[in-house]
């Protein structure tokens, strides 16, 4: 076989030898999941916080129809929190998903060509608590710290989470919510072949992995 990515002739002390070599790809891959696993922490924790503080600020003026944020504990446990915000006689559930997964090529949100080969992070929003609901919004973090947002007309990408203002973030997303959002309003339908897309009660499970039921575009 020609041009074959490893040197199974290699003397075991090479580091060319297919098992370094597979070792050193365990290890990068550990890595990167242990970094995004960080950064998801880093970002739930900053645009939760800021939420709550968005709805503090906005009760405390005598905005009427919004109603204290609260935490729901995650299954998996850890630093994981899912987080409901209340809008007049509906709410929105903010979810980060277990594990890591990887984006769809064919997703029409216009992501670098080459994030689609690398793993990330996922954040998925729903309307209500019904548990068969569809996610109908995703926020993608990579190990390099960029984020992408994805879903109801409100795509957008930022180079870094440090550099993000999640006090601007949680004002333009909740204002978003009050304003594009209705209780008549559904989620898109995607048609996709493994599965019929991302439940909340998939979401809350401690052991399903993001990966299982794919991101948005699948197709």
């Amino acid at each position: 076989m020609t041009n074959s990515l490893v040197n199974a002739q290699a003397p075991l002390h090479d580091e060319d030898h297919p098992l370094n070599i597979l070792k050193r790809e365990m290890k990068r891959r550990r890595e990167e999941k242990s970094q995004i696993e960080t950064l998801m922490k880093t970002f739930c924790q900053q645009l939760f916080n800021n939420i709550d503080t968005v709805y503090a600020q906005a009760i405390a003026t005598g905005i009427t129809g919004l109603t204290k944020p609260r935490r729901i504990q995650h299954p998996a446990g850890d630093w994981r929190q899912a987080m409901q915000i209340y809008v007049d006689d509906w709410s929105v559930i903010i979810v980060p998903l277990v594990g890591a997964a990887w984006p769809n090529p064919k997703d029409d949100a216009k992501i670098h060509n080459s994030k689609f080969k690398e793993a990330c992070g996922r954040v998925a929003l729903f309307i209500g608590d019904d548990p068969n609901a569809e996610s109908f919004y995703d926020f993608l973090i990579f190990a390099d710290g960029s984020w992408f947002a994805w879903g109801y007309g409100w795509p957008r990408i930022v180079d870094n989470i440090e550099q993000t203002s999640f006090e601007q973030l949680a004002y333009e997303l909740v204002t978003s919510f009050v304003r594009d959002i209705h209780t008549t309003w559904r989620p898109r339908k995607v048609v996709r072949v493994r599965t019929e897309g991302t439940m909340l009660n998939q979401s809350l499970d401690a052991k399903k992995r993001a990966y299982d039921y794919g991101l948005p575009g699948d197709e």
